[in-house]
This record gives structure tokens, C-alpha cells and sequence, in this order.
């Protein structure tokens, strides 16, 4: 629900107002002087403001100004009984979206104001859809049948990717749940709405809240503005929850009444805001022994795992091994200025028989390293020394470790993505943590093991 708030210093007109817009089922609020209307503002979501130029010795116009500068999101339309065409264009140069002179047609009002939702809904929306975009080109040419998930899952995928139901995506660290998630969104007729995801390892009670329902300005120390959670964001689209076996006791009470419910606050605030966004959940962990163990409630759980889907290992599904090694060759190439066109086909045997705990993640570390390596058109075993064969090295059912290799094959290739991520982001280690999708915890430790 839109909430208005009428600033005018004539009683009668806010009231006739008022009731009016509360018909068209608008969340009325009304000041009679810029005291009032700022009061009313920082304590609740304001988003159209109705405001008169001449409010008794007050002077809207400069009120304006001091509305656009702190809270230029709110859409401000001036109604006033003094207009003219060198006021009009002073207000619309400030920021108002519209400018309306007394006596105000009821049905001229309404539209105006329609116009404005209309505005507002585009723009919260988009938000979501910018990183949307970002996915889906991330995503898309995995999305096609029998390729990066086996078939079963994608006959799944298939069946509920056009449902609200909430989903439970289970399996290994590196399985792909993230992008099964991104799969289900953008194969269905979710496509064309948000696609927000949220890694709940790496933040705390307190932070988590707020990335989840937002916080209104001055809600804690540093809240120094309004800020859309992810429940807003995604809107009615998708909300995925990564890592949610991860998140604290306290937080768990507050997302399942908000699933039950389907209606949250902001930190900070006392509205009631609707959501109708699809949950997908995943984990790594076992929320079944979690439960036992009494980290993870028993009703979130059930509530999260309406349709549950569990990815195999990729030691299990070698048979996507070409279609992903294909894939990652290509993502390298447009990362790094390459131009690797194939692998070896005795080296691709050769990473279809080897077990990859660290799953698909582990197999696109390999890859990409592989591609910086490499100096001819195809990737050999030259390019990834745990596979390496000659007659000078040992052979790959002789003694020699060959995890511990990879392993180390992999280390390369993170600690340079991690320096990167670093430096990108002035070594701050919230945003650097988001965008590895690890915690904050586990950042640190990399850190001190690569000496970074």
C-alpha cells in the first residue's frame, strides 16, 4: 500500500483530501506544517507528498529543496492556489514530479497520483531486475536441458518452475545450487521479474535483518538513510536464500513468521509491508541433523521444504563434465583475453575419472587456471600439473597425491581471485565476502593463508 502524506495549512482541504484518497485504498497521512510533515517522515514510509506552496508563513518551495536533498526518492507534487509558469518550472527544476493548482480536480488528482505509483513500482522493480540481468547472463547458457544439472533434476526444474511454491535446494559446497536456483527462475515465467539472492553466512543477526526487511533512516547507529531489503527488492519475483543452514536461531523466528504471515516491517519501522516473492532456500548442510542438534528449527524447515531438490556430487554426474569444461573455457576466455578453443581428449578422460571434492567449483578453478596457462589454442596436460605425463613423472596410479595437487592448483587460481575481489573493493571485507559468496570468517582465514 502507498503511503501519502498531505502537507497543507487548510484544514478542510487535507480533510476532504484525505477521504478521497483513502477510497482508492491509499494510507493517508496529513501536516499542516513542514515541523509535522518531517516528524511524519521519519517515522514512517512516506512515499507521495502532496504539498502546498504557501503553508501560512512556511514557504513550500524552500521545503522542497530540503525534501528533494535528504529524501529524494519521495515523489513530491505541489498543489498550491497560487500558481504560475515561473513557479511551476522552479518546483519541477527542484525535483517535484508534478504541479497541480486549487481547486483540485478529484479525478485529475487520482490519475496524477497513479502516475507516480506507477513510477515508483518501475523504479523499485528495476533494482531488481539490474541484478537480474547481471544473472541471467551469468546463467543462461546453462540453462539449457540435460547440461549443467542431470536430467531427473532438470524434469523437476521443469514442473515447478512456474509455481510460487517454496523450494529447498540441498547439496555438496560447489553442486551448482545457485545456479539450479537461477535456473528455475529464468526458465519459467519468474523470468522477467527480480532475481535477489542473499548469502546468510556472511552476516550477522543484526545485519542480516536489515539486508532481509531494510531499516528506516536512523533505525541503528549508521542508518543514515532508507534502504530497501531483499523481500522488497525481489517483489514478486525470486528471493534466494543461500546458506540458509547458516543462519542464527533469532533470525530463523523472524523469517518463519514472515513466510507464514507474508507481511514484514523494517528495522526501525512500524508499517506493515507486503510480500509475495517465491522463496528458494539451499544448503550444505544437514537441516535434519541440525534440527537434532537443535541449530535449526524443525517448523522453518518444513516450511522451506515444500519441494526439495538434491544435487549429487560431480563425481556422480561425469557426463556433464565436456558441457561444463566447454562452459568454463569459455567464460576464461572472455575473462582473460584468451582465445582456448578445445582440451585435449585424453586429458578430458582424465578429469572424468578424477573424484573433484571440491565439485564444480573446484572443476571451474582448474579450467580457468589451466586457460591462463595455456599458451597454444588447446589446453593440454602441460597446462594442469596434477595431470601431467611423461616419462619423467609419475603416472597417475602411481603413489603420487593427486588431491593435494589439484588442490594446490586450485589455491593458485583462488588467492588471485581473492586479491583481485580485495583490491577491487579497498580491501573492505563485508563487500569482498558478498561477492565470493563466503563469510567473513572464512575470508579472513584465506587471507592469512595466502599472506594476502
Amino acid at each position: 500500500m502507498m503511503n501519502i502524506l498531505i502537507v497543507d495549512d487548510e484544514a478542510g482541504l487535507r480533510s476532504g483530501i484525505v477521504k478521497r484518497l483513502s477510497i482508492e485504498e491509499y494510507h493517508m497521512f496529513e501536516a499542516s506544517n513542514t515541523l509535522e510533515a518531517l516528524e511524519i517522515i521519519q517515522n514512517e514510509l512516506i512515499n507521495i507528498i502532496l504539498l502546498d506552496l504557501r503553508l501560512g508563513e512556511e514557504d513550500g518551495y524552500q521545503f522542497l529543496k530540503l525534501l528533494k536533498s535528504k529524501e529524494p526518492q519521495i515523489k513530491v507534487i505541489i498543489i498550491t492556489g497560487y500558481g504560475t509558469i515561473k513557479s511551476s518550472v522552479a518546483c519541477i527544476k527542484e525535483g517535484a514530479s508534478n504541479y497541480l493548482t486549487k481547486p483540485v480536480d478529484a479525478d485529475i488528482l487520482i490519475s496524477t497520483i497513479s502516475s507516480e505509483v506507477e513510477k515508483i513500482d518501475l523504479f523499485e522493480e528495476n533494482i531488481g531486475l539490474k541484478q537480474s540481468i547481471k544473472d541471467f547472463t551469468g546463467a543462461s547458457k546453462l540453462l539449457q536441458p540435460g547440461k549443467s544439472l542431470p536430467t531427473h533434476i532438470d524434469t523437476l526444474v521443469n514442473k515447478i518452475k512456474d509455481s510460487n511454491v517454496t523450494i529447498l535446494i540441498s547439496g555438496e559446497t560447489g553442486t551448482g545450487k545457485e545456479v539450479t536456483a537461477k535456473k528455475i527462475h529464468f526458465s519459467g515465467t519468474y523470468s522477467q521479474k527480480p532475481f535477489i539472492g542473499l548469502n546468510c553466512s556472511v552476516f550477522n543477526d543484526n545485519l542480516i535483518e536489515s539486508e532481509l526487511f531494510g531499516h528506516e533512516k536512523g533505525a541503528f547507529t549508521g542508518a543514515t538513510m532508507r534502504k530497501l531489503g531483499r523481500f522488497e527488492i525481489a517483489r514478486d519475483g525470486t528471493l534466494f536464500l543461500d546458506e540458509i543452514g547458516d543462519m542464527q536461531m533469532n533470525m530463523q523466528i523472524k523469517l518463519l513468521r514472515v513466510l507464514e504471515e507474508k507481511v514484514f516491517e523494517r528495522v526501525g519501522g512500524t508499517q506493515k509491508i507486503k510480500t509475495n516473492c517465491r522463496i528458494i532456500a539451499a544448503t550444505h548442510r544437514n537441516l535434519k541433523k541440525a534440527i537434532r542438534e537443535h541449530t535449526f528449527r524443525e517448523d522453518l524447515y518444513y516450511r522451506l521444504n515444500v519441494v526439495e531438490i538434491k544435487l549429487p556430487p560431480l563425481v556422480d554426474r561425469i557426463e556433464e563434465i565436456p558441457f561444463l569444461v566447454n562452459q568454463f573455457i569459455e567464460d576464461a576466455n572472455i575473462e582473460y583475453g584468451k582465445n582456448i578453443r578445445t582440451i585435449e581428449s585424453s586429458l578430458l578422460d582424465q578429469l572424468r575419472g578424477y573424484n573433484w571434492p571440491g565439485n564444480i567449483r573446484q572443476l571451474k578453478n582448474v579450467i580457468t587456471n589451466a586457460v591462463l596457462l595455456a599458451s597454444e589454442d588447446t589446453i593440454t596436460s602441460l597446462n594442469i600439473p596434477a595431470f601431467q605425463s611423461s616419462e619423467q613423472n609419475l603416472k597417475m596410479s602411481d603413489s603420487i597425491d593427486l588431491k593435494v595437487l589439484i588442490e594446490n592448483e586450485t589455491g593458485n587460481i583462488e588467492k588471485k581471485v581473492i586479491n583481485k575481489v580485495l583490491l577491487e573493493e579497498n580491501r573492505n571485507i563485508t563487500n569482498a565476502a558478498v561477492r565470493l559468496g563466503i563469510s567473513r570468517k572464512t575470508l579472513y582465514k584465506k587471507i592469512a593463508s595466502y599472506n594476502l
